[in-house]
């Protein structure tokens, strides 16, 4: 029976998404977050908040991020290549003074079921809710659903940057607009489009694992024939135009696309970026309107934002 090496990282909320990141670079196959602001929602509403949470779980300070990697493919080489690079990602971020990494192995056991303990339905914006297919949910309120079976490498919409995006998507996409869904992950935001248009869509990712589970996850909704998904890295291999170009990636990934977004976005058309951290908004913000865009929003929640641009 093969192990897994259970990583917790104690770190700041503005660096999880980035250590969440080179967690997956490094073969997790889950990541979960440890909030301590989950403490401080509702968590007796109807929104699909975890209930009954014990302070004692989470950190005083900063977050808890943990990833799991199997035993076999994750050795003291290999961790101390790990721990450079988190330590390296300190001179460009706050990582925290009390930053901390730890390792325990834990057994096979029942972990691959585990993780979906930490996923319930969720509403977001005015129409959506996103559903885990282990869930089960009447749809009273007539919404926009999502059903999502993200694998252990993808979240199911709960993270802040899912949440602005779906909620600009449900603001901006009229009803015949073409939209490209840029860093796919699990495909939730193609999906979400899909109930706001009726012109084509495209999601891509440069990650193979990404496009597969997209894939299923558009099976699951009854959108394998009208979502288009494409392993590719960022919009280099684009040569249509489209009316909204949405992405939920990080901000210096976010850069690196904003001349082809500009040059394959429609005139009156929507850019709309997530995952952009407190310390990085300004600099991102200022290069894209060197690059000719022109803000029409921005949103934000719990120190995470969201640029809507348009060209």
């Amino acid at each position: 029976m093969e192990n897994w090496i259970e990583i917790t990282i104690h770190t700041t909320n503005e660096a999880s998404e980035i250590v969440e990141s080179i967690l997956l670079d490094y073969g997790s196959t889950g990541v979960a977050i440890e909030d301590p602001t989950t403490l401080e929602e509702n968590l007796h509403d109807d929104f699909g908040t975890i209930v009954e949470l014990s302070p004692a779980d989470y950190p005083e300070v900063g977050v808890i991020v943990k990833g799991y990697i199997n035993e076999l493919n994750f050795d003291d080489e290999t961790f101390n290549r790990f721990k450079d690079e988190l330590e390296q990602l300190g001179k460009n971020i706050n990582i925290g003074e009390f930053f901390k990494i730890e390792t325990t192995t834990i057994q096979d056991s029942d972990w691959e079921n585990s993780w979906k303990d930490y996923f319930d339905i969720l509403n977001i914006g005015e129409k959506f809710v996103i559903v885990p297919t282990w869930r089960e949910y009447e749809n009273e309120e007539d919404k926009y659903v999502i059903n999502i079976d993200p694998g252990m490498a993808f979240g199911t919409g709960g993270h802040e940057t899912t949440s602005l995006c779906i909620k600009n998507l449900e603001k901006y996409v009229k009803p015949h607009d073409n939209v490209i869904d840029v860093g796919c992950g699990s495909g939730i935001l193609s999906i979400a489009a899909s109930y706001l248009t009726d012109g084509n869509l495209k999601a891509v990712d440069l990650d193979k694992l990404a496009v597969d589970v997209s894939r299923e996850n558009f099976a699951l909704n009854n959108l394998e024939n009208r979502i288009e998904v494409e392993e590719a890295s960022l919009l280099t291999k684009e040569t249509k135009k489209y009316d909204v170009i949405v992405a939920n990636i990080l901000a210096h990934i976010i850069e690196l696309m904003l001349e082809d977004a500009y040059k394959l976005l429609e005139d009156g058309g929507y850019f709309i970026t997530s995952g952009i951290i407190k310390d990085k908004k300004d600099e991102l913000l200022e290069k894209m309107l060197e690059q000719g865009f022109k803000l029409v929003e921005e949103t934000s929640d719990n120190e995470w934002y969201s640029f809507v641009v348009t060209k």
